[in-house]
């Protein structure tokens, strides 16, 4: 037994392995990208070969995984990325075949391509710190939500005569001012009303400041500060791992 589970422990460990799964991911990038065309019926056939191949190939990769856990495969199921992995790959079992049900499968095909976040621990590492920042990111969206309502009260006391197609009520105005933080064509919203209020430059200058420039910034900031400590944290840990062995070999010697 203990062979068996070394034998896929080998596999699953092995960068050939590793490299192997990113390509299969890679290809089934391209796969939903290709699916999105208007294609003949033979190059339509090749293409499900091809899905069933990616879909057979993840599965095998899967259960690989499963029986390369030391003590039981349901240890497996206690790492949340894991169970992320085998979600994905347990709904793209979906068939394609059926009008009905061929938008939910293709949708579900396109979802396959998440799984390059549980293969490269970069890109682990980045998604975890940006769930750990959540909390204190929650705060700020908040803040820039009650800045976003006050101006868009302000905008349409001041703008709905002169322009009702952005400002007319409170929440077409908050749309309009979720298109001036994101700089999406602000002057043209602002030129709109500059004519009859020449001062109405304050009011668009000081949203980007308070929203674009201050918050946004602040959200940046709390994600990389998330991501700065959690590099010294596996520093120090990886550190104090390498004392340990050495403290033992020291000891055994």
């Amino acid at each position: 037994m203990r062979q068996f589970i070394d034998f896929f422990l080998t596999i699953r460990d092995s960068k050939f392995f590793t490299g192997l799964v990113i390509s299969v991911i890679v290809a089934s990038a391209i796969y939903a990208g290709a699916s999105s065309y208007e294609i003949p019926n033979q190059y339509t056939v090749i293409l499900d070969y091809f899905d069933y191949a990616i879909t057979v190939f993840f599965l095998i990769e899967i259960l690989i995984r499963i029986f390369a856990e030391a003590n039981h495969p349901i240890r497996f199921f206690k790492n949340g990325w894991n169970i992320f992995d085998f979600i994905i790959v347990l709904v793209s079992l979906v068939p394609v075949d059926g009008a009905e049900s061929a938008f939910v499968a293709r949708l579900l095909r396109i979802v396959r391509v998440l799984r390059i976040i549980t293969v490269i621990p970069a890109f682990r590492h980045i998604v975890e710190s940006l769930f750990k920042s959540m909390p204190r990111v929650a705060f700020i969206a908040l803040l820039m939500f009650i800045v976003i309502y006050i101006w868009a009260a302000i905008g349409t006391l001041i703008f709905s005569e002169t322009d009702p197609e952005h400002w007319r009520n409170i929440g077409i105005a908050a749309l309009t001012l979720a298109q001036v933080a994101t700089y999406d064509d602000w002057a043209a919203i602002m030129s709109n009303v500059f004519e009859a209020h020449p001062y109405s430059w304050i009011y668009f200058i000081s949203f980007i400041l308070v929203t674009s420039v201050v918050l946004l910034n602040m959200v940046i900031g709390i994600i990389v500060d998330v991501m700065s400590r959690d590099a010294r944290e596996n520093l120090f840990d990886n550190v104090d791992a390498n004392d340990h062995v050495v403290t033992k070999e020291n000891e055994g010697l």
